[in-house]
């Protein structure tokens, strides 16, 4: 192995411009396929929340998430419509998880959201990874 890296460093010396463009190619092509993995990954269908439901109550495809607030906590009331909007390192904008979830319950530090249950997974993944924001609806 040492002697065919030699014997192409040997040509190399001889042939400096074919030796650099083709270590210019290698490099573009490292960094597309690097660029390419590191990418987001393709949004998912937004998911909306049912707009006829009791403020307080779950329906059958529904579930309760608690949210941490933040020091930067929203005005919120029982029944209000926010949206969770993940905000993390691997994209450089928000990605909207599930519009229109309805708060269920305010503490100090939590707010209680109703998520359908197609959006659990996506919003549990994207807490792992970031945080989630809420978008108060208006309305």
């Amino acid at each position: 192995m040492g002697y065919l890296l030699a014997r192409l460093r040997h040509w190399a010396a001889h042939h400096r411009l074919a030796w650099w463009s083709g270590a210019a190619a290698l490099v573009a092509l490292a960094g597309l396929t690097v660029q390419s993995a590191a990418g987001p990954v393709a949004c998912p269908d937004i998911t909306e929340a049912a707009a006829d439901t009791p403020s307080g109550s779950l329906v059958e495809d529904e579930r309760c998430v608690a949210l941490d607030r933040g020091s930067d906590s929203l005005p919120l009331s029982v029944g209000n419509r926010v949206d969770l909007i993940a905000v993390d390192d691997y994209s450089p904008e928000g990605r909207l998880l599930v519009a229109a979830a309805r708060v269920l319950d305010i503490d100090k530090n939590t707010v209680t959201v109703a998520v359908p249950v197609k959006g659990v997974a996506e919003l549990t993944a994207a807490r792992r990874w970031g945080d989630v924001a809420l978008a108060l609806v208006p309305g």
